[in-house]
């Protein structure tokens, strides 16, 4: 093209807004994984999340769950301390070494694929369509073999 008359590519820039994904994997049920999407990253975010994997664990007569975790802050802040310290008649968390990302099956199974297939070089129109795409991958994994 001739200089300045290059065509023009609108794009959000480094300012668009993120969504947020809280994920866990439900093993040994057929890796299933229960999500939450999020504007925020806060311990209520995480909260919210854990008070959905309760629900599950209730609905399905699950005696116990071990929540295997890193240390994002929002899970280790006081908040979320609280909040655990609370559920310890079904809920029992393990935390994994700090920066130890190839130790959590989250981070290399499902976040890796996640931003590659869905988020990265791609442009959505809104914030909805990116959470929709989102959605739909998170609800379609679920057939890896065995951890």
């Amino acid at each position: 093209m001739m200089r300045g008359a290059q065509e023009k590519i609108f794009h959000k820039g480094s300012n668009r807004k993120k969504i947020n994904a809280f994920i866990t994997l439900l093993y040994p049920s057929n890796n299933k994984i229960k999500f939450k999407i999020s504007k925020s990253r806060t311990s209520t975010d995480f909260i919210d999340h854990l008070k959905s994997i309760r629900n599950y664990i209730k609905k399905n007569k699950i005696k116990r769950f071990i929540l295997i975790t890193d240390n994002a802050s929002f899970h280790v802040s006081r908040k979320t301390k609280q909040f655990i310290e609370n559920q310890l008649d079904w809920l029992t968390v393990i935390f994994l070494p700090k920066r130890s990302p190839s130790l959590n099956p989250v981070e290399t199974r499902v976040n890796r694929n996640l931003k590659k297939d869905v988020c990265a070089n791609y442009n959505y129109v809104t914030e909805e369509n990116m959470t929709d795409a989102v959605k739909r991958y998170l609800r379609s994994v679920g057939s890896w073999p065995k951890l």
